[in-house]
């Protein structure tokens, strides 16, 4: 568990607070959604958390930096790189991973038959020719594969259509649930976690305003819309 107390951030010579006497408890066992408006400090908690930004001392419980591993939205990589060769990149710098990859495209019991079709389809493409959905999708199938005790995940599910997002989420659920580590994740679209088991933490005006269950979150809204559930919180 991360446990953060009673923290304040702003950047130099900037008038604004991004945090606020912010104060938070992230659990293992649940995907950790946090949630708030552009600008709302999401990503600047994420670099406080994992030392991007130097780490206050009330922000407790991080593991050693070799047990972390922070997905940032912008990660780029030479276009002409092979798909498998991407993949081997993130599973080749896992010092715990016992995983070979081969010519062969990775395929396991959690993959819909949709799924492995799309991986055999890539596997042998070059990166640059991937639209965004599947080159996210690789990464983060083998980031999850990855033994860490902390993940976070910036935006994991932006720019990528339905089918893509729920096979991301499906991933990083079973990372959360079945596996002793501490998923965080931030996103907009918020009706695709209806299914997933996770925590929503609400960022707003620096603080967290709302820490609960999808079920609590949408409570007392009319059609229980979470956009309007979010709206109804922010204003």
């Amino acid at each position: 568990m991360i446990t953060i107390d009673n923290v304040s951030f702003s950047y130099r010579k900037s008038p604004r607070q991004n945090l606020d006497r912010l104060s938070v408890e992230f659990r293992a066992g649940t995907v950790n959604m946090i949630i708030g408006k552009n600008g709302s400090g999401k990503t600047t908690l994420f670099d406080l958390i994992t030392n991007v930004i130097k780490r206050p001392p009330e922000i407790r419980g991080v593991p050693e930096e070799k047990d972390m591993i922070y997905q940032l939205q912008g990660l780029l990589f030479p276009p002409t790189l092979k798909s498998k060769d991407v993949f081997r990149f993130f599973l080749y710098s896992d010092h715990a991973s016992r995983i070979r990859v081969t010519n062969e495209p990775y395929v396991d019991d959690d993959m819909s038959a949709s799924e492995i079709d799309m991986v055999r389809r890539v596997w042998n493409m070059e990166f640059g020719q991937l639209s965004i959905g599947e080159r996210r999708y690789l990464c983060i199938l083998a980031i999850t594969l990855m033994k860490r005790k902390l993940y976070i995940f910036d935006e994991p599910l932006a720019g990528i259509d339905p089918e893509m997002r729920q096979y991301i989420l499906k991933r990083i659920e079973k990372l959360a649930l079945h596996k002793e580590c501490t998923v965080l994740l931030s996103s907009h679209h918020l009706h695709d976690f209806q299914r997933v088991q996770c925590t929503l933490h609400l960022l707003h005006q620096g603080r967290i305003s709302f820490s609960g269950s999808y079920a609590e979150f949408i409570q007392n809204v009319e059609g229980e819309d979470p956009d309007d559930a979010f709206l109804m919180k922010v204003q």
